[in-house]
């Protein structure tokens, strides 16, 4: 680690301004992503000007481009045709589902009402084509397309078999978010059957064509660039993003040093890198499954990329813990700085009256009083004299394991630049293996001097506090906690798991480059996670390389890790609840409420509206009198545009609509003013509009690659117009179509237009009858999410100071529910930000959800410790524990049990929480400390600062965290549903 030259560490907070994260993207990566995306798009745009290629593309050429904005070449090869293939799924579905639909319709009608209508358009086409001068065929045309050959019974066919596949597309999205694509095309391609497939005289089977043929044509142009230019292996994304996590994890261990040295760092600080850490490792998981796939060169294959991410993920874990561990700290520094205001405010007042209660009063002054309690005035000067001994024991293992971070990123960097061009030279390879074992022993030393010292130096610091025999004293029959001296430990912990997660990581890398220095030239290995990937809309890696799995288990034999695996799985269903012996309803009850319950779920509903929205939309397309209309002023654009713009919650919805629209707008005006600039008054000219579409498309593609994910829709929706208006205003002196909508700005004034039309028109379906709301889909996530924590709950107790031969599968098992129960969370950072759009009844808000979905996600964090500590704590310690906490205390867990119940029910019903409640826990089991109990069993049992005594803290402070967890969500749900049975205490003077 760099110092500063006046021998200091370099603060997190000490950072200069920068550019916004959108725009801070100027580095050769980055820079040659870009070029690759701007070229696609422009060349797909010059296909447009080129008049060979557009009389073969059709009026639509235009749409390459916009799939090259919906899917750019961004990633690598294989990720690129998977995303584009789903597309290109949806087309040809929706084609072969239209072909069969015209065929039933057609056949609908008699052949002698048809021949007979097809003789009424000749004659009239003839006599049309007599007064305006225009060939017969053009004026059968314009007949045609003015529904001329509509017919009902053709038309019920067609939009029975297309609502049945638009609302099955519609499932499929929700049901596989893989499918959005699917959907989408599908969607668009069934409009364009429903819309000239009616009016069809006879069976055309290429009506498709002119969507799906520039759609393949942009697909292969991405697929070219990727290929062509500046391609880029998965390996060598993997390999990438594995040197910027092992660079990130750093982070920790400068916030580390700050906290020593006693500089500030605030709580918004600490939180940011930890997101920082969490979106960089989950950026990695969707090429990490895709890595079995790849082809590439280099000096490691696939396996050598995976074990070597396996080593990356469990240092960022334990980055994360030790970000975490500070994170905690500075919200108990918070916590106590608002008791002690809300002490100075009023120290007097005791009595408890209807106009002076507030709401979970009790529980605030209870919580208070254990906090204060904690706060004897000794202890400050102990705590000082803890953090200067832990300074002064741990600075060098920090700044060691920081080299060695440094040193393991650069040796991962030096591997991945092994690829076409650059052949590393032999040496550097055995360089490289003597300075990894080199820092490993080095590594090695200082940590075991630096536990030996932080040891010697806390017992020093809390040396009054134990008697010659070296047992913890009793001071007025009061527990001694020793708060300073489990935060020492651990902490010490923490640094110790980062140290042997890195020296593990060094070890790994000194294996792989000696024995891989060459590179060749690696192949798939393994296809079926392409085949997995699609199937499974939950699945974002390969099995079992999940990176929230603890490391217990994985040298064991698999069919006896799945053997185990089962059992605990088992175990877990038991602590669901048993099916009672009560009667049950009758088959067919039980098959209409599923049926109901499956059509009026929010996919069901969902699907539903897009099905409404089409009809309503597309009537116009189906009635002579306005058929022509419809046609002439795009009404297609209205009907993609409200089915584009509808989702499945309310906030997502308007979030979309008002993104969208502006998306359109500024897209619109761009493309007009690119026009004008390029073509003036005249039918434009080739050269000035391929100059001017290249340089506004600089800041379109850089948008669309580089602004956060939210902005995507809008981009997509600005890019899409800039195209269209381009297009269609080419088309206009360039190609004979009826019903072309003008150039420049008459074409941008109809896309607004037919777009808020659409846009009007899904607002109304999407508000009635009742508005699909994000926030009760949030509230029921976190319902759901507190009885599985419940479950959890159960399962740590079930197995908490036992051993039997499925405590090591344990630890597996906890941490697949752990990340499912965190990844269902995180899931909801993008309904929960958008819940400030949405006009809703519920009395839950924005802030409220914020709070209790970070509350849930320290339960599960903290129940997913204890389980993993469960399984390696040895029995005694375990004892120890139950003894000082009570977590097998039979009232306590059914206290824990029923506030996680009640609030199970608040989070579901939005009712009041009753004022009395076995709350707050943690004061139950500081209560639980008693002192004679914990100086009997800590002293013959571990020796303090000893491996079992730093685990034996971690888990006394997970435990801690999970009740004070726990309180912190019932007061979240109080502050805003309210209290209710409150009990009146009065006091006489």
């Amino acid at each position: 680690m760099h110092r500063h030259q006046n021998g200091e560490h370099p603060s997190p907070q000490k950072q200069r301004h920068r550019l916004p994260q959108w725009l801070n993207h100027f580095n050769a990566a980055d820079l040659k992503v870009f070029a690759r995306c701007w070229v696609a798009v422009w060349v797909s745009m010059l296909l447009i000007f080129i008049q060979p290629a557009l009389n073969h593309i059709g009026l639509a050429a235009f749409l390459a481009t916009m799939v090259l904005f919906i899917v750019p070449p961004a990633s690598t090869v294989l990720i690129y045709l998977l995303a584009t293939l789903s597309l290109l799924l949806g087309m040809c579905l929706a084609w072969a589902w239209g072909l069969v639909t015209m065929k039933a319709a057609l056949a609908a009608r008699p052949d002698s009402t048809t021949n007979a209508k097809l003789a009424e358009l000749q004659q009239q086409a003839v006599a049309t084509a007599n007064q305006t001068g225009e060939s017969v065929a053009w004026e059968a045309q314009v007949m045609v397309y003015d529904g001329f050959m509509l017919d009902t019974r053709v038309t019920i066919i067609f939009y029975v078999m297309g609502c049945i596949f638009i609302y099955a597309v519609s499932r499929l999205r929700c049901a596989n978010p893989k499918f959005t694509l699917t959907q989408v095309f599908g969607i668009i391609v069934t409009d364009i059957f429903m819309e000239f497939g009616t009016s069809l005289p006879s069976f055309n089977g290429t009506i498709p064509s002119v969507l799906v043929k520039p759609a393949a044509i942009g697909i292969g142009l991405g697929a070219v660039s990727s290929l062509l230019i500046w391609p880029r292996s998965t390996s060598h994304i993997a390999l990438t993003m594995a040197e910027n996590l092992t660079r990130l994890s750093k982070s920790a261990l400068q916030v580390t040093l700050a906290r020593l040295h006693d500089r500030q760092v605030t709580i918004v600080e600490a939180k940011r890198l930890r997101g920082q850490m969490i979106a960089t490792l989950k950026a990695v998981q969707p090429h990490m499954a895709f890595l079995p796939l790849d082809v590439s060169r280099g000096v490691w294959n696939a396996d050598d990329i995976q074990s070597l991410q396996r080593h990356v993920r469990k240092l960022m874990f334990s980055s994360l813990y030790l970000i975490d561990f500070h994170i905690a700290r500075l919200n108990a520094a918070e916590m106590l700085k608002e008791k002690d205001e809300l002490q100075s405010e009023d120290a007097h007042d005791t009595n408890i009256t209807s106009n002076t209660y507030q709401i979970g009063q009790r529980h605030r002054q209870e919580s208070k009083d254990i906090l204060l309690a904690l706060q004897r005035p000794e202890q400050h000067d102990i705590q000082v004299e803890t953090r200067r001994a832990m300074q002064e024991s741990t600075e060098h293992i920090l700044q060691i394991s920081s080299e060695a971070v440094e040193l393991a990123a650069g040796c991962i960097h030096t591997g991945n630049s092994c690829r076409w061009f650059r052949k590393p030279e032999p040496a550097r390879f055995d360089s490289l293996v003597v300075q990894l074992r080199n820092k490993r022993e080095q590594l090695q030393v200082l940590q075991e001097e630096s536990i030996k010292m932080t040891v010697n130096r806390v017992k020093e610091a809390h040396r009054e506090l134990f008697d010659e025999e070296g047992m913890l004293k009793v001071v007025d029959n009061k527990s001694p906690l020793l708060p300073s001296m489990v935060i020492a430990m651990v902490l010490e912990e923490r640094i110790n798991s980062f140290a042997t997660a890195t020296k593990q990581l060094l070890d790994h890398l000194e294996r792989l480059c000696s024995s891989r220095q060459t590179p060749r030239v690696w192949f798939p290995s393994r296809l079926q996670y392409a085949f997995s990937w699609v199937r499974h809309g939950g699945v974002a890696v390969p099995e079992g390389a999940a990176a929230g799995e603890s490391s217990a288990g994985m040298d064991k034999d698999p069919d006896e890790v799945l053997e185990h695996t089962e059992e605990i799985r088992r175990r877990l269903e038991t602590t669901r609840g048993l099916k009672g012996s009560s009667a049950r309803r009758n088959k067919f009850s039980r098959t209409v409420s599923a049926s109901y319950r499956w059509l009026t779920n929010p996919a069901g509903m969902y699907s539903l509206r897009m099905v409404i929205v089409t009809i309503a939309l597309t009537i116009p397309a189906t009635l002579p009198a306005t058929a022509g209309f419809f046609y002439r002023e795009k009404g297609i654009w209205a009907v993609i545009s409200a089915q584009l713009v509808l989702l499945v919650y309310m906030s997502d919805f308007t979030f979309s609509l008002v993104t969208r629209t502006l998306g359109t707008i500024f897209g619109g005006a761009l493309g007009m003013v690119a026009w004008y600039i390029g073509a003036g008054n005249g039918p434009g000219n080739p050269y000035g509009m391929a100059a001017i579409t290249g340089a506004m498309l600089l800041p379109i593609v850089w948008c669309r690659l580089y602004m956060p994910p939210a902005f995507t829709t809008a981009i997509i929706m600005g890019s899409a117009t800039f195209g269209l208006v381009i297009g269609f205003s080419w088309d206009e002196g360039h190609l004979q179509q009826y019903g072309l909508p003008g150039t420049g700005y008459e074409c941008f004034w109809k896309r607004v237009v037919t777009v808020l039309i659409g846009f009007l028109a899904a607002s109304i379906v999407q508000v009635i009858p009742r508005p699909p709301s994000a926030t009760r889909h949030a509230c029921k996530t976190l319902a759901n999410s507190i009885r599985t924590l419940s479950d959890h709950y159960a399962l740590l107790v079930s197995h908490w100071g036992r051993s039997d031969k499925n405590t090591h599968a344990l630890a597996v098992v906890s941490g697949q529910i752990t990340l499912k129960v965190a990844s269902r969370l995180l899931a909801l950072d993008p309904t929960i930000a958008n819940l400030k759009l949405e006009l809703s009844s519920s009395p839950f808000n924005q802030n409220t959800l914020k709070q209790a979905q970070e509350q849930c996600q320290n339960i599960n964090q903290a129940l997913g410790g204890l389980l993993e500590l469960a399984a390696e704590l040895p029995l005694e310690i375990q004892e120890v524990l139950t003894d000082a906490t009570g977590i097998k205390d039979d009232r306590a867990i059914g206290d824990i049990m029923a506030v996680l119940a009640i609030i199970e029910q608040a989070l579901r019903t939005g009712s009041p929480l009753p004022e009395r409640l076995p709350t707050p826990l943690i004061a139950r089991a500081v209560e639980s400390y008693a002192a004679t109990k914990l100086r009997a069993a800590i002293a013959p049992k571990m020796h303090i600062g000893d491996g079992h005594h730093r685990r034996y803290c971690v888990a006394m402070i997970w435990h801690l965290k999970f009740l004070t967890a726990v309180d912190d969500l019932l007061l979240v749900l109080k502050s805003v549903l309210g209290e209710r049975h409150i009990v009146y205490q009065w006091e006489h003077v």
